[in-house]
């Protein structure tokens, strides 16, 4: 027998730990259930819009010299030209914008310390494509991305019928290491797997930050403000606000790569799960006001945004299990099956899946990395926390 005030103890701590595991734990059950139904082509929404006309391509660039010649080869491999492709160089050290000049694209230079981050590149650059070029539509590729050669005519084809679209984005490991396969794992299954699941329950798909395009007529509806450090979450939350869903095209690829450095993945782990929660404490309560008014289709956004991460989301359950109540346990023993049923699904359909689940041998080490850095990630939700690129080996920061 417990005696009762430890039974209590036990009590509280567990209905916290439920009550902050239980939104990933749905969320992941409903994606990955409904991802797992078939390809999301079929659950495409077909909108009445006016024919497409000029659709540029947008590569915001700050200090990728060493990419950014490579990106260009690739869109102008899709594209069959580079004259739709502006790069924006911003704020940058290096030969970037030399470099893109060469390669054929068009180039604008945007230098300014007072208008740091990737969100200020693209508000130059929508200004540029919607009203300088008159374009009807901006596809987004990052600097340091490929692209599958059918990417610009598929895209091209879904803008005929959707106002905003997210690309199949993954990211390849650049090595062989353990560690540096299962963030791209991590990545897959936030990138791929979900929107997946989502386009299949006609759910807006979400906002990667790459490899997205959207018509002329968001950006007159919704004017780009985005400036977190997590500008693709926080453009996404007020796309769904104004009533505008993305669609997931998963026949068309872009491919960037997972740092390597333990460095460069400490600082964009920590800016991506940091800037999340400071979006869900900036959009959480007027996304639940919104689900109680009855927009339902929220629920999915709300629940993905007050997720933990998946490596935190272990240590919960795990805790949950030394706790001596049965009721708990059995719940932490659900989860941990959730989480098994996505992470294989993810695995199943990923490039490699034997190498995927080697990796997933080290995976206590890899929880360990990320529960350390809960400190950075706190730091992060800090509204004065600034914009950091990823750092490449041999690029200047």
């Amino acid at each position: 027998m417990i005696p009762e005030l430890e039974h209590g103890v036990f009590v509280i701590m567990g209905s916290l730990l439920v009550v902050a595991t239980a939104p990933l734990l749905m969320e992941l059950l409903v994606v990955t259930l409904a991802a797992m139904v078939g390809s999301s082509k079929s659950a495409s929404r077909g909108l009445a819009l006016p024919p497409l006309g000029r659709m540029v391509i947008l590569v915001p660039s700050h200090n990728e010299e060493l990419t950014i010649a490579r990106c260009v080869k690739s869109l102008a491999a899709s594209a069959g030209g580079t004259g739709d492709i502006l790069v924006i160089a911003h704020n940058c050290t290096d030969g970037t914008a030399e470099r893109a000049a060469a390669a054929g694209a068009m180039v604008s230079v945007l230098n300014n310390p007072d208008l740091p981050g990737k969100g200020n590149a693209l508000k130059h650059g929508f200004r540029i494509v919607f009203q300088d070029l008159a374009a009807d539509a901006a596809l987004i590729v990052d600097a340091d991305s490929t692209v599958s050669d059918n990417l610009v005519p598929c895209v091209r084809q879904r803008l005929e019928h959707t106002l905003v679209l997210q690309c199949w984005y993954d990211c390849r490991s650049g090595t062989g290491n353990p560690q540096s396969r299962l963030r791209a794992l991590a990545f897959f299954c936030m990138n791929v797997v979900r929107p997946m699941g989502r386009q299949q329950l006609h759910l807006s798909s979400g906002l990667f930050g790459n490899g997205f395009a959207l018509r002329r007529q968001v950006i007159e509806q919704v004017p780009y403000q985005a400036h977190s450090i997590v500008e693709d979450l926080e453009f996404h939350l007020c796309l769904l606000a104004a009533g505008i869903h993305s669609d997931f095209v998963d026949e068309a690829r872009v491919w960037g790569e997972v740092p390597s450095a333990a460095k460069a993945t400490t600082t964009q782990s920590a800016r991506w799960e940091g800037g999340r929660l400071r979006m869900l404490r900036c959009h959480g309560p007027a996304l639940l006001l919104q689900v109680l008014r009855g927009r339902l289709r929220l629920i999915e956004p709300l629940l993905d945004l007050a997720g933990l991460p998946i490596a935190n989301e272990v240590v919960a359950l795990l805790l949950l299990l030394l706790i001596p109540l049965p009721g708990l346990r059995l719940y932490a023993l659900a989860g941990m099956a959730i989480l098994s049923l996505h992470l294989l699904f993810a695995v199943y359909i990923g490039p490699d899946p034997s190498a995927d689940l080697r990796a997933l041998v080290q995976a206590p080490m890899y929880v360990a990395t990320k529960v350390a850095m809960l400190p950075a990630i706190i730091r992060m939700t800090r509204s004065r926390a600034a914009w950091v690129r990823t750092s490449r080996a041999g690029a200047p920061k």
